[in-house]
């Protein structure tokens, strides 16, 4: 039944999407305290409904990614196998999870995410740059060939790793992905937006699959707030290249920064 409660969550699923997409994160750093906080869900209810949203978003962005060439998709096929251990495994060791203790973990992670957003600056490498001996190639739609250096390996390590992040907080992965693809791996911003996109796609589909089948779905919160992220990637997709990262990002580090403190307070009480 539409009431002002399916609309509220319409208009955030549009906003936190489109911020989501825009920036290539994710929303599940949003989704899972707005649970949390808002519905006094539980941690593995909101796990499971912030994944099943970010399916939808990352869906729409991705088919909005791709047709606009901004992504490699030979680099997300190489990576999507990566994606699975965490997807499958990662919802069973989040039942283990209890309040306090989701409380704390969650907002550590969001410090650290604020820290990023705020401070994140230059990449690094993980190993010698002799194995950074995959050489990427992408062409855009302007026609741009967009060149780079990476390691496929490193990138598989890295993905399994943010996979089963990912799937057990049930924050998508675009968060950490992003920047590891960018400051890690080296692929040009643009491009690892994209590409991030696609992997959380896989991922959230299968993790949603599970958390579903747990009955850590909530279809009648999950529904109205993921046709908004439907709508909201395609505005996000359009604004990525158009509007100053760098004075968001800060402006969105200042709000991840509060969220994380009200569930550090959270869990103390």
């Amino acid at each position: 039944m539409f009431d002002l409660q399916t609309m509220f969550l319409f208009l955030f699923g549009l906003f936190v999407g489109t911020i989501g997409t825009m920036l290539g994160l994710g929303a599940g750093w949003v989704h899972v305290p707005f649970f949390l906080l808002v519905f006094g869900f539980t941690p593995q209810d909101a796990i499971g409904t912030s994944l099943g949203i970010i399916f939808f978003n990352t869906l729409a962005g991705s088919i909005v990614y791709y047709h606009r060439k901004q992504m490699d998709y030979g680099l997300a096929k190489s990576l999507a196998l990566a994606v699975l251990p965490g997807a499958i495994f990662g919802p069973f060791i989040a039942q283990r999870f209890d309040s306090m203790v989701f409380s704390f973990l969650f907002s550590f992670i969001l410090f650290l995410i604020a820290y990023y957003m705020f401070f994140g600056g230059g990449g690094f490498r993980l190993l010698p740059e002799k194995r950074y001996s995959s050489i990427r190639t992408v062409t855009d739609a302007s026609g741009h060939v967009i060149s780079y250096k990476t390691s496929l390996e490193l990138g598989v390590i890295g993905t399994v790793v943010i996979g089963f992040f990912s799937n057990i907080f049930g924050v998508g992965g675009g968060i950490i992905h992003i920047p590891f693809l960018i400051l890690v791996l080296g692929v040009p911003t643009h491009i690892a937006l994209g590409t991030s996109h696609f992997l959380l796609c896989i991922s959230s589909f299968v993790g949603t699959s599970i958390y579903f089948m747990m009955g850590n779905v909530k279809i009648d919160f999950m529904m109205p707030m993921a046709l908004g992220a439907i709508l909201g990637a395609r505005i996000g997709a359009g604004l990525s290249s158009q509007i100053d990262e760098a004075i968001l990002k800060k402006g969105l580090a200042i709000i991840v920064l509060l969220v994380a403190i009200k569930m550090l307070l959270n869990g103390f009480s």
